[in-house]
């Protein structure tokens, strides 16, 4: 193919809504063996720096490429568009997620109490936010439309599922409506521990201590499972308080 035949756009280029489904998938090549993997991968990791750093406007083929230090046009070979990029940084992420993040909500907690379950499941998950730093910007619910909400939405279904999953584990009592209720406000202490995450460097300089507001949620939603689910179960076991002390 000529330089001629096609046009380089200078930036990854933002097509309309409607379009985003068919055009975000749309990859120019596929990698073929550990080197295309590997240049692939560098995208990613790349896209991600930039999304962590600035936000998703910052995504764009001359930052890529600059940041990359490998050409444009290398760029629109794996990638047709900014849409394809967060979708695939997306996918990444709820990849990760899966063998990461739910494996900590799928954990076995029997005979913990209250307190001690929500340590061991979301200790692993804010780990995971920390460890990377652009699934915040998927996982805050984020501010726009299009690919990078639709990658939210995914993940915070996700999540909730999960949740939800755990609770029928943990209290096989529970009605499943109520069930989903509980998971939701459940997910939503979690979310605020997670905005805190997100806000981490501006508390840190307000003066604000970030481990003590984590752990007042982590307080919060320990104290509201065991009102929740310790009437439901059976028998309780000797050290599972209706509040953590």
């Amino acid at each position: 193919m000529s330089k001629n035949s096609h046009r380089q756009p200078t930036e990854l280029e933002e097509l309309p809504h409607s379009d985003l489904a068919k055009t975000a998938t749309k990859v120019r090549r596929s990698p073929a063996g550990d080197r295309g993997r590997r240049r692939r991968d560098l995208i990613l990791d790349t896209a991600a720096e930039l999304l962590a750093e600035f936000g998703p406007d910052a995504i764009n083929t001359n930052a890529l490429a600059d940041r990359a230090r490998i050409s444009v046009g290398s760029v629109y070979q794996y990638f047709a568009n900014k849409e394809a990029i967060l979708m695939a940084l997306g996918e990444r992420y709820l990849q990760q997620l899966g063998s990461n993040t739910v494996a900590a909500l799928q954990q076995d907690l029997t005979g913990l109490d209250f307190a001690a379950m929500v340590d061991r499941v979301i200790d692993p998950m804010i780990a995971f936010e920390r460890r990377y730093p652009a699934f915040r910007h998927l996982n805050a619910g984020q501010e726009g439309a299009g690919i990078l909400a639709e990658a939210a939405h995914r993940m915070d279904q996700e999540i909730l599922v999960t949740i939800h999953h755990l609770l029928l584990r943990i209290c096989p009592k529970l009605n499943p409506t109520q069930g989903w209720q509980i998971a939701r406000v459940t997910k939503a202490l979690y979310k605020g521990m997670s905005y805190i995450i997100q806000q981490e460097p501006e508390i840190q300089q307000a003066g604000g201590d970030v481990e003590e507001m984590i752990a007042d949620l982590k307080r919060m939603m320990a104290t509201y499972l065991a009102e929740q689910l310790a009437p439901l179960l059976l028998n309780p076991a000797p050290n599972l308080p209706m509040a953590p002390p």
